[in-house]
């Protein structure tokens, strides 16, 4: 397993980003939450999404805004969302075999969008990462409706019918990852889950959004493990982003309390996506071949 510090060099030294993270720490500080873009994966931009797909290490990934890196900014032309320079799937593949021959994720995707962001995808392809679940467990309704006051009943609903919609996720994720290693016969696809995104006793807000994020990663191991298929596998990154979220001296997680239209709110910075979700696929050998 990679320490922090040799994860840090390793991926300053292959990117030669520093002022970049830099600037995403200091994103993280002063950064927040966004109601999630209405775009779907159908409006991807073509610039991001090479789709030539001549190396045998290709790594495609897809998903909603946590891999389309919302919380990185500056983003690609479009309307996903996508960060330009960190998103976690562009920083993985700079450290590892892996190529990335796309990255379709957009912000704002649910379950229903994904399969339209595998068009264009080649049978090739032997790696695919992602995430999904967050817009359809209700994340977005239970930001908006609890951030004034946690207690107010319009939270309390938001949260029971949060609630009965991870009651239906499960089954909708098992048909998905089903779909997707059906469709990508040689690749190994890889789910990665949510972080917690504040720290422990920040705000009472927190604790409500925290329990909210482990309910919908344990859906999401569920999931993983019904869709009983060997190349469908699931990455936990709430170790790599303890200790890390809003309210930590060092966030990975983006929030500005004075600007609560802010697109970054509430997703993974620059460093996040290097010191978080990269380094959980690294941690888990993922970026091996």
């Amino acid at each position: 397993m990679l320490n922090l510090s040799q994860f840090r060099v390793q991926f300053l030294s292959r990117l030669g980003v520093l002022s970049l993270v830099t600037a995403g720490l200091v994103v993280g500080v002063a950064a927040t939450p966004a109601a999630a873009s209405s775009a779907t994966t159908s409006s991807v931009s073509s610039a991001h999404s090479s789709w030539s797909f001549n190396s045998a290490g290709n790594l495609v990934a897809l998903g909603d805004s946590f891999t389309a890196g919302q919380g990185a900014p500056p983003y690609l032309p479009g309307p996903c969302l996508q960060s330009r320079f960190a998103s976690y799937p562009g920083i993985a593949a700079a450290l590892s075999p892996y190529r990335l021959a796309a990255n379709n994720a957009c912000s704002g995707a649910r379950v229903a969008d994904v399969p339209a962001q595998l068009a264009g995808a080649s049978p090739s392809t032997k790696l695919v990462t992602l995430t999904i679940g967050g817009i359809d467990a209700g994340s977005n309704q239970v930001l908006q409706a609890c951030a004034p006051d946690p207690t107010a009943p319009i939270c309390l609903q938001a949260v029971a019918a949060s609630a009965a919609q991870m009651a239906v996720l499960g089954p909708q994720l098992v048909g998905l990852y089903q779909g997707i290693a059906t469709a990508l016969p040689q690749a190994r696809l890889v789910v990665l889950n949510y972080p917690r995104l504040f720290n422990p006793g920040v705000l009472p807000l927190g604790e409500l959004v925290n329990t909210a994020t482990d309910t919908l990663n344990q859906v999401i191991q569920g999931a993983v493990a019904a869709a009983a298929n060997p190349r469908v596998t699931m990455v936990d990154v709430t170790q790599e982003f303890a200790g890390h979220g809003i309210g930590a001296r060092v966030p990975y997680i983006a929030y500005n309390p004075a600007d609560p239209l802010a697109l970054v709110n509430f997703h993974p910075t620059a460093l996040g996506n290097a010191l978080g979700y990269a380094r959980a696929l690294a941690n888990d050998g993922i970026l091996r071949r």
